[in-house]
């Protein structure tokens, strides 16, 4: 499967979908089912089906006496929810997710490698200036 990247800006539609980037919706196509679940820094992400199965691969790795992981893993899989594109290229973000992230409106579709995350676009834009001030500081310390 090929990455997703690049960010776009889009509008929910008074019921609460959201229409994916075409080519975000084509490298979903013949995956199984996405799961839509909340991400820390309070953004969601879209797991494509074969992703979201090798996360819950890891979380059943995840010692069960451990509190720190055990309330990751109640909060990530208490916000999981299985999507569906319509043919529209749509998804829904179900009111208690959108309430969790604050989205209301406007949302940043924002590429993550082997996921895709949605924003409250002002919440992304805050974060993304915050991290662009820190980019040639925090790149110089990875091996890029």
């Amino acid at each position: 499967m090929s990455e997703f990247s690049g960010h776009y800006l889009h509008m929910l539609d008074p019921k609460g979908r959201l229409t994916l980037p075409s080519s975000f919706r084509d490298l979903l196509a013949g995956e199984p089912r996405p799961m839509l679940a909340l991400r820390p820094n309070r953004c969601l992400a879209l797991y494509p089906g074969a992703e979201w199965e090798t996360l819950l691969a890891r979380l059943k790795t995840l010692p069960g006496t451990d509190q720190q992981a055990l309330g990751v893993k109640r909060v990530l899989l208490a916000t999981a929810y299985p999507c569906e594109l319509d043919k529209q290229g749509r998804i829904l973000l179900p009111p208690p997710l959108r309430a969790l992230a604050a989205i209301e409106r406007d949302v940043a579709v924002v590429g993550h490698q082997e996921i895709v995350e949605i924003w409250d676009r002002a919440a992304w834009n805050e974060y993304f200036r915050v991290m662009f001030e820190q980019y040639d500081h925090n790149a110089g310390k990875l091996p890029l």
